[in-house]
């Protein structure tokens, strides 16, 4: 059953303070990699894609186009591998720079600074029904605990575990956590996996079961 909010007055809040000033500064980055998007790709330098918000509603997620037009609008990302990404758009994936453009989706209240990732139809389908309908509750992020973790590089469903323990124990203290674990990545300082997550971050109601899953990859990296 869908929640009566999407993720609380304060984190819509902290959505506005800190993502209103971060897109309004966004805009030249933006504006020089449409140039090195349109100039690379002769292309429209915008593209736009359907993925799985909030309550399961469809949103069009908006980013700088990086792949050739012949690029299916949605094949699987394994399939990437045999693109031939010209270098300057490659350089603006690794930097993240072609999704800057969602900031004004967490203006405009579709997504938030922090979330699970935004999913397109047919993969969001193929999730077992209940993790499915945990990540509907909240909105999509720009970033989020999978989005840093190791294992982006595959496909969420594979390790869900980071999306359960981001949305069984989220709060405040959290998003912040991520959002700064989020600028060291970007500036090449590692991925981090569950156990690396401060317990100070997670919200202090947190049932004891989520938090010892949280905590068991420290165990297994021990063994």
């Amino acid at each position: 059953m869908p929640p009566t909010s999407p993720s609380g007055v304060a984190k819509r809040a902290l959505d506005l303070l800190v993502g209103v000033p971060l897109a309004i500064l966004s805009l030249p980055l933006v504006a020089v990699a449409a140039v090195v998007s349109a100039l690379a790709l002769r292309a429209n330098p915008f593209f736009v894609h359907e993925r799985v918000g909030w309550c399961g509603r469809p949103f069009r997620v908006v980013k700088v186009r990086t792949l050739p037009t012949t690029t299916g609008a949605y094949v699987d990302k394994f399939a990437l591998d045999a693109e031939r990404i010209p270098r300057a758009t490659a350089l603006l994936r690794t930097l993240h720079l072609d999704e800057l453009p969602q900031l004004w989706l967490v203006v405009a209240g579709s997504m938030s600074l922090v979330g699970p990732r935004p999913e397109m139809r047919v993969l969001h389908d193929d999730f077992d029904p209940a993790f499915a309908e945990l990540r509907c509750r909240v909105r999509p992020g720009l970033t989020g605990l999978w989005q840093i973790s190791p294992h982006c590089v595959g496909l969420i469903g594979q390790r869900p575990e980071y999306d359960r323990i981001y949305l069984e124990m989220r709060s405040w203290r959290l998003d912040v956590w991520i959002a700064f674990r989020t600028v060291l990545k970007i500036l090449g300082r590692g991925t981090v996996h569950l156990y690396e997550v401060p317990a100070w971050a997670y919200r202090r109601t947190a049932p004891r079961a989520v938090t010892a899953r949280a905590a068991a990859p420290r165990t297994a990296r021990a063994a």
